[in-house]
């Protein structure tokens, strides 16, 4: 089964162009804070899988991805997970998960400190069935999920599944339904917590007026302070559990995929609370005064809804939130009122009830009946599309409120939209092109072009083409070309093209090039730039310098930096993950040669510098090249390393400008005796072009043969090698 896609949402609204130069920076760049309380007595561990392939036969989802990511950064800003103890997955197939699993086992092994009590969060959003999870249509049974859990050794495992029937996971021996027990602040607490967004028998809704799936839009607004019942400041499991619950029950009792109901089940022991976040150790908050209350929509200044609940009179609300501009949206019966407000990393701001200002709700008429009032903020889930849009064919601009779609009662679907200093539309289905900046509200379906900045709320089928930067708050498939920026918020197909660079804060099928700077979060295809960071790669990066998590392909630059990387190659190839090894040795041509050898477990860059007599005096040849390492025999003491290598000697160290290559193909075995000390040999073939003026028959004292022409011509003859290595 799969989530269920829902109404097509409210357009993105953007407030201020100034977006455009802050777009690189991004909320990647804040660091990370951990509560005060648990961080001297816990260490949380978190993996966040978001997956939306589920395999032949199945929709993909289109928010799984940024579930995943918005689940990622409350647990980080509020939850206690530093980075380093966090993995996140996206597109994740079955090894992934399993690959994760295991690297989360072995940091939690080395993580025994007297006191400490280890956790392990585990979200996944993606597909399911009763059976198990189905990342990328490959089936993780629950039992199998289960056990692997419970091989990870931590204290407490929390399991938060947003997927179809994932309900089937919380019907095991012991999963029966109970007065909730969650208790965990003192370091007594054993056991397991299960989470699910839907029971057994119930597909899991996502809706594209949330841009994201209920349970977890829900469940992230009440991690950032809205569950907080007591008002103590801290979340517990119990309070979030009970918030999404009802949340997510209210907004899908009406919705085309019916009532969505939250499963758990609980198996803890101790005393305390099981907080899940902690905003008391951040000063970044939201608060909303006592006597405010209604409906409140909490949106950022690049129009995502960031929180959503009702809000009682009498209660003090306080949100953790990431620094930046916010609209809000208080609703109440026939009443709409707005507010803005700036959240500072330096102290809280507070809402109170004179910020709001009334906005007058638009009288509409349905056909054949009688006038209703439109209130668009929460429409009622359903699958249909607006096909009561009012349709403006051509829209001619000058600025949004001086254009013909103005004179036929507001914005609404258009199918060219030409503007002068800027246009916009609520919806775009073929061309847009203004002078300045075209802005979409909703989905633009077509081409964009504009002198200063596109500008698109929701989904993106198509070309944005602008001198200043793009912007795509939706599932972007298609080009981005800007001279400074491109932007994206979601998952990217197609190429994005800037001269100064390139953002996606999802996954990005394709290629990003730039002049300057490419990020991602996860890039399957190809980054080239000077600055080239992604979280996950699989295929290449390209550039000056090279940064990324885990990457399956190749890493091409002066200096490359991974957790793990396939391929490095580079002057500068650091990886967390690989191999560094010195070798002290003596071939045919050097009598001694010191060497580095660095790279991934399996590819490595090789550098070495030797010396040897010369016309009574003294030469020294640096070589450097590439090679691959394969281990070999019982538990790999043994090893072959297959290099290729060019270089030149000089008379001096730094030369004189002596023209002359040596090429060397080398095979060499090793043996280790200890962990770390090895002893290597092996042989080489060598191809050697000496200076025009001297023959230099003397490189080696093995014999060689003649080939290629000129009074020199190119020297060759196989050679030997031997040394150890450290």
């Amino acid at each position: 089964m799969m989530k269920r896609s829902t109404a097509r949402g409210w357009g993105r609204v953007l407030g201020m162009l100034a977006v455009v130069g802050l777009v690189l920076v991004g909320p990647d760049s804040r660091a990370a804070r951990r509560p005060e309380e648990p961080e001297a007595t816990l260490r949380r561990f978190a993996l966040i899988v978001g997956s939306s392939e589920g395999g032949p036969g199945r929709e993909r989802l289109r928010y799984a991805g940024s579930d995943a990511l918005a689940m990622s950064r409350v647990l980080e800003d509020l939850g206690g997970v530093a980075p380093a103890d966090r993995v996140l997955l996206l597109e994740a197939d079955r090894d992934a998960l399993l690959t994760a699993l295991e690297r989360l086992k072995v940091m939690a092994e080395g993580a025994v400190t007297p006191g400490l009590r280890r956790e392990l969060v585990l979200y996944y959003s993606g597909h399911s069935d009763a059976d198990g999870l189905l990342p990328r249509g490959e089936r993780l049974s629950y039992d199998d999920l289960r056990r692997l859990l419970g091989q990870v050794p931590v204290d407490v495992r929390i399991a938060i599944l947003d997927s179809c029937g994932s309900g089937a996971l919380t019907r095991y021996k012991g999963g029966l339904r109970r007065p909730s027990f969650l208790t965990d602040v003192s370091s007594q607490v054993r056991g397991h917590a299960y989470l699910a967004s839907s029971s057994a028998d119930e597909v899991a809704q996502e809706s594209d007026t949330i841009g994201a799936s209920f349970f977890t839009h829900f469940l992230v607004t009440g991690l950032r302070g809205a569950a907080d019942t007591t008002g103590d400041g801290r979340v517990t499991l119990h309070e979030a559990y009970q918030f999404a619950f009802h949340e997510t029950l209210a907004r899908t009792e009406r919705s085309q995929g019916g009532p969505q109901h939250a499963a758990y089940d609980i198996q803890l022991a101790g005393s305390g609370d099981l907080v899940m976040t902690d905003l008391r150790g951040t000063p970044a908050r939201m608060l909303v005064a006592e006597e405010v209350q209604g409906r409140l929509f909490v949106r950022d200044w690049g129009n995502q809804l960031v929180a959503e609940l009702q809000k009682p009179a009498g209660r003090r609300l306080s949100l953790g939130l990431e620094a930046g501009r916010y609209r809000v949206i208080l609703e109440r019966p026939s009443q709409r009122f707005e507010a803005e407000l700036t959240v500072t990393p330096r102290g809280e701001a507070e809402l109170r009830v004179g910020d709001f200002v009334p906005v007058t709700l638009t009288r509409t008429a349905a056909r054949g009946g009688a006038p209703v009032t439109d209130a668009p903020l929460a429409p009622r889930e359903s699958s249909s599309s607006r096909a009561d849009m009012p349709t403006v064919a051509f829209n001619l601009s000058l600025l949004p409120p001086l254009s013909t779609s103005a004179l036929w009662g507001g914005s609404g679907l258009n199918h060219v939209a030409l503007g002068g200093l800027a246009v916009r539309s609520l919806q775009l289905r073929g061309l847009g092109a203004a002078g300045g900046i075209g802005w979409v509200d909703g989905t633009m379906e077509g081409g964009q072009v504009a002198g200063i900045a596109n500008v698109a709320g929701g989904e993106v089928l198509g070309a944005q083409l602008a001198l200043g930067g793009n912007l795509a708050f939706g599932g972007a498939t298609g080009a981005q070309l800007a001279a400074i920026i491109n932007y994206s918020e979601r998952d990217f197909s197609g190429l994005q093209l800037s001269g100064v660079g390139n953002r996606s804060d999802a996954s990005m099928h394709g290629l990003q090039f730039a002049g300057g700077v490419n990020m991602v979060e996860r890039l399957s295809g190809m980054q080239m730039g000077i600055f080239n960071l992604a979280g996950s790669v699989s295929g290449a990066q390209v550039g000056l310098i090279n940064v990324a998590g885990n990457v399956r392909g190749v890493q091409l630059g002066i200096i490359n930096i991974a957790d793990d990387v396939s391929v490095p190659i580079g002057l500068l190839s650091l990886v967390r993950k690989g191999r560094i090894a010195f070798e002290i040795g003596a071939d045919d041509v050097t009598p001694l040669f010191v060497g580095v050898k660095y790279g991934s477990q399996t590819v490595h860059v090789t550098a070495s510098i030797g010396g040897d007599s010369w016309k009574e005096s003294w030469r020294t040849f640096m070589m450097l090249g590439v090679g691959v390492h394969l281990p070999f025999g019982m538990a790999d003491r043994y090893y072959l390393d297959v290099d290729l290598a060019m270089g030149s000697w000089q008379p001096q160290l730094f030369g004189d400008g002596t023209k002359n290559n040596l090429y060397r193909l080398r095979a060499s075995v090793g043996w280790e005796l200890k962990r770390r000390f090895a002893l290597f040999g092996g042989l080489s073939l060598n191809a050697y072009h000496p200076p025009e003026e001297d023959p230099d028959d003397d490189v080696t004292w093995l014999p060689q043969w003649k080939t290629g022409r000129g009074p020199s011509g190119t020297r060759m003859w196989p050679g030997f090698l031997m040394g150890v290595r450290i």
